[in-house]
């Protein structure tokens, strides 16, 4: 059995991981009290002679099962994936292409030299699609006169989970309430 915490990736945050110990309900002796390599390795310990984990009905993590969980451990926080350098990169990206939209889908106005180069730019930020600026900018050029060919952004499970669930919350349904009395009523103007 291993006993390295490097098992469980270094982009899990220690925050990230009393989350998910408290979410799945996994028995651990750890608190705010352990520093990060006492929880992984904790955390690991218990994942391995695990059999069985509590799923909650609300599941975010898109998780069935014990292997599913140490799959996700595993692997890189799929939340930050990008460091700060690349996410600026894309964000700039991005805030072009929206000019490029907002002022008339012309690309004589814009910072860009053609439509191939739009559209190019537009497939280099399609693989961040759980960024909303991503999403927003390829929504935009979706409505382009001129385009080239529709671009969809990539989502992680997780981001389209989290989309669902907003979308589900902001539907309104309403509710008018009336109340008729019948009889006999006398107005009065001062």
């Amino acid at each position: 059995m291993p006993k390295n915490n490097t098992i469980i990736d270094k982009s899990h945050s220690k925050k990230e991981l009393l989350y998910i110990i408290n979410y799945f309900n996994i028995p651990i002796g750890v608190s705010q009290k352990n520093n990060k390599h006492e929880i992984a390795t904790n955390l690991w310990d218990i994942l391995y002679k695990l059999d069985y984990i509590h799923i909650p009905k609300d599941n975010t993590f898109l998780i069935h099962d014990v292997q599913d969980l140490r799959k996700y451990l595993k692997n890189k926080n799929p939340k930050k994936l990008l460091s700060c350098k690349e996410r600026d990169d894309i964000t700039f990206k991005s805030k072009k292409l929206i000019h490029y939209c907002n002022n008339g889908y012309s690309v004589k106005d814009s910072l860009f030299e053609n439509l191939i180069d739009i559209y190019n730019t537009a497939n280099q930020i399609s693989k961040y699609g759980d960024l909303p600026i991503v999403r927003k900018t390829l929504k935009l050029l979706k409505n382009d006169p001129q385009k080239l060919y529709n671009i969809e952004p990539k989502i992680t499970p997780e981001v389209m989970n989290e989309i669902h669930v907003k979308s589900k919350l902001k539907v309104k349904k309403n509710f008018i309430k009336c109340v008729i009395k019948h009889g006999h009523f006398v107005i009065n103007f001062d």
